[in-house]
């Protein structure tokens, strides 16, 4: 599982005088500057002299995960901390996925994230997929990509290989994919094409 973690902190200051006509407003990004959307929020939050648009502004914030607001009405600033949401990967060009499948609006900003194209009605069978390739230690697999067609099933790119699962992710094929992945260790090669649609077996090209 890949982890977007950030370890340092970005302080914006909206004067009052100049934008929002009373309040000083301090914002803490804790994750960072990562997203268009934060800059969407800077510049919409001039607009917001009250309280109530300062804290509706930021209730409609779908990629916020945790945010505090304290208002000190005789200094006249608002001291506001974001937490953003931390993506796994994008879906269609449309949505951002975290961890817990929670979604919200993909804005273009994040270009190192897993690629999901497909008409997807269980989104947890993505997230089955991308921790059944990216735990096994062993090949330190790392997903660019995955595919799903309604013909061909499931398709799941990497730098070096392509894995063809099928419609079927069943926890057979999953053992047996595990099972592949230490073989193929021990032998020391990596496929091109590990393809996992057969119901007995698994077939191998080392072809480019």
């Amino acid at each position: 599982m890949r982890l977007f973690k950030k370890n340092f902190l970005i302080i914006f200051l909206l004067f009052s005088s100049s934008l929002l006509g009373r309040y000083e407003i301090i914002i803490n990004f804790e994750s960072g500057f990562e997203y268009q959307s934060q800059e969407k929020l800077f510049r919409e939050l001039q607009n917001k002299p009250s309280k109530r648009g300062i804290q509706n502004l930021i209730q409609k914030q779908d990629w916020i995960e945790e945010y505090s607001i304290v208002f000190k009405p005789f200094q006249y600033k608002a001291f506001i901390s974001i937490k953003n949401r931390d993506p796994l990967f994008t879906l269609n060009s449309e949505y951002f996925y975290d961890k817990d499948l929670v979604r919200f609006k993909y804005d273009q900003s994040r270009n190192d994230l897993i690629k999901v194209d497909g008409d997807i009605n269980e989104i947890e069978n993505i997230l089955f997929l991308i921790e059944l390739v990216e735990s096994n230690k062993l090949m330190n697999l790392k997903i660019d990509r995955i595919k799903y067609s309604f013909v061909t099933g499931w398709d799941v790119s990497t730098k070096s290989t392509q894995i063809r699962f099928g419609k079927d992710i069943s926890q057979k094929k999953a053992k047996n994919f595990e099972d592949t992945l230490n073989y193929l260790y021990e032998i020391r090669k990596i496929p091109s094409i590990i393809d996992m649609r057969y119901r007995d077996g698994v077939a191998l090209n080392y072809g480019k």
